[in-house]
């Protein structure tokens, strides 16, 4: 059902030191949003979140990977580990898994028992549902576009 790795995002305090970092791994600059509510925001269960989204593409890989940034703009004065839910908090944010079938591999998930954190969304090509795993922890299936 998993085909692989399809990326990680990183909650940040400071995106340009991450991106000179993660070019020495051999990631370069491929995508930057600014999210600032609206459906990504929504998406993530943050509808008033505003952040810099990088994405950050593995040059070579066989198969892509991605590692994405989230540079949050937090209120000042506002603690970046202490927020409501665990995708806004600095580290580790979530891990994705490719599939080919995305509707599929919901059904079966759910017909285990796993909880869908998210309905599904399309963006940059390719459909995301985000979903709990152990300990809470965020872990989101992904189809992309041929």
């Amino acid at each position: 059902m998993i085909l692989s790795p399809d990326h990680v995002t990183i909650a940040v305090a400071d995106a340009g030191r991450a991106i000179e970092f993660f070019a020495l791994l051999g990631f370069r600059k491929t995508h930057v949003a600014t999210i600032d509510g609206g459906i990504p925001a929504k998406y993530m269960g943050m509808p008033n979140m505003k952040a810099q989204h990088i994405t950050l593409a593995l040059e070579g890989a066989e198969s892509p990977f991605e590692i994405q940034l989230l540079e949050f703009d937090l209120p000042q004065g506002t603690d970046a580990g202490v927020h409501p839910t665990n995708l806004r908090k600095l580290g580790f944010n979530h891990l994705a898994f490719r599939v080919d079938d995305i509707e599929a591999a919901t059904a079966h998930l759910v017909a285990n028992g796993v909880t869908m954190l998210s309905d599904e969304m399309d963006y940059i090509s390719r459909k995301l549902r985000l979903f709990e795993g152990p300990e809470g922890i965020t872990f989101e299936l992904v189809q992309r576009d041929a």
